[in-house]
């Protein structure tokens, strides 16, 4: 009897054992998130984004992250979508903030002012207004600022000395610009151009870069309250369309021909091969820039038009509608976790983005950085005069009817004005059901 008392209770501890240990009857269930993000921007910046989930994970045992690379920004989208149609969307995702209201429209995230209310008070105060202009809507919160942007403009500090130019004096206008270009741009003895002066890819899968031109030259070409009307042909946004067409075929300081997804990827490239002089691109290709340029460089504002201007870009994090609450819980922590600001530093200085929050800049890594790449304020400083990119319903076809409008000026098949009142007449249509 004595014997079967202590096999009992060794039975019983064993039992014990078994149910404390990982995986056991007792443990604490692991929740399995699957995380969709885009990368957009030169450079492996998928590595350093697996990276930072598997620091999550190891430091928070009882959440699994699954990051998923999706593609680009559109794709990224079509691929959260394809889930929330499907019924199996994604518990989160960061997607290019102009897609709030298809979001919305297709009830496919969660509002985040409750989840908000429980942090510090004036926790999202530290992240910078400009970020948060299209995460709002109907008073509520939708999305947290991730890997944000502004188009911002790079110079070959080299090749102004060579053309007679002060290195640190980039051009502060448009009109300043067109002249630097005419220096800048080299031709052989056939008249063929071997180093344009500017390249600015103002529409790639999306018309971004166009827009910091329009909000140059103070257009209104939003609903900014309801995302319901676009004025795509006043004079405003006709004569930032002129400017990108007198640049090709007037002044002949950029490529000849329509901007792409192609373009986009290639500008980056042209320049740190040096056939270009002055780029027009996101914050986000900084890191690439920094790393692969052998020449002394440097970035500043957009030149202005009738005023300082550029619209803000990238993605935000979302958290989908119609997945369990631990699964909400467990979403909100790894965005906390990602946007604090040693990590939101990290990413930032991996990358090139612009930094999220405000003390983030106090970080000792960022401070130590921005010794190294004083350049890297460049786009932080310019959040003071940045817009809010084009927010409003069915946002990539309405997008791509200006795309295509743009491109249609460019290609010379019509006019600036011409393209535009087409787009307008298009766009217009699409956004009456709303």
């Amino acid at each position: 009897m004595a014997v079967l008392r202590g096999w009992a209770a060794l039975a019983l501890a064993l039992i014990v054992a078994i149910a404390v240990l990982p995986g056991g009857a007792g443990a604490q269930a692991t929740i399995s998130l699957k995380y969709y993000y885009p990368v957009g921007v030169s450079g492996p910046l998928n590595q350093l984004m697996t990276s930072m989930v598997n620091d999550f994970n190891r430091s928070h045992p009882g959440i699994s992250v699954e990051p998923v690379f999706a593609g680009n920004y559109v794709e990224a989208m079509a691929k959260a979508m394809t889930g929330v149609m499907g019924g199996n969307p994604p518990d989160l995702a960061v997607l290019d903030t102009p897609e709030l209201y298809s979001l919305l429209d297709q009830n496919a995230v969660i509002p985040l002012d409750d989840l908000i209310a429980k942090e510090p008070k004036g926790w999202l105060d530290d992240f910078y207004g400009a970020l948060l202009l299209n995460a709002r809507s109907n008073g509520h919160t939708y999305s947290i600022p991730w890997q944000r942007s502004t188009v911002i403009f790079f110079y070959n500090k080299d090749l102004f000395r060579e053309a007679g130019l002060d290195p640190n004096a980039p051009p502060k206008t448009w009109q300043e610009l067109v002249a630097d270009a005419q220096k800048l741009t080299v031709r052989d003895a056939s008249g063929n151009v071997t180093r344009w002066g500017v390249e600015a890819p103002v529409v790639d899968t999306s018309p971004w870069v166009i827009q910091g031109f329009f909000i140059e030259q103070k257009a209104k070409y939003f609903d900014t309250v309801s995302g319901k009307w676009v004025k795509f042909n006043s004079p405003e946004t006709t004569s930032a369309v002129q400017f990108i067409l007198d640049l090709q075929n007037k002044y002949k300081v950029h490529p000849p021909g329509p901007s792409s997804a192609a373009f986009w990827a290639q500008v980056p490239q042209d320049f740190i091969q040096q056939k270009v002089a002055m780029i027009y691109t996101t914050t986000g290709n900084m890191t690439f820039i920094r790393t692969n340029a052998k020449f002394a460089w440097n970035a500043a504002f957009m030149p202005a038009g009738k005023q300082w201007g550029s619209p803000t870009g990238g993605g935000s994090f979302y958290i989908f509608n119609k997945i369990p609450p631990d699964h909400v819980q467990a979403a909100w922590t790894f965005i906390k976790w990602m946007t604090e600001p040693p990590q939101a530093a990290r990413w930032s200085i991996g990358t090139g983005y612009v930094p999220i929050r405000k003390t983030e800049l106090s970080t000792p890594a960022f401070a130590a950085y921005l010794n190294q790449v004083p350049q890297a304020l460049t786009a932080t400083l310019q959040l003071r005069v940045a817009g809010e990119q084009m927010t409003i319903h069915d946002v990539d076809r309405v997008g791509m009817v200006l795309l295509n409008a743009v491109q249609a000026a460019q290609s010379g098949r019509m006019s600036a004005q011409a393209a535009l009142d087409q787009a307008q007449r298009d766009a217009t249509q699409l956004l009456a059901k709303y």
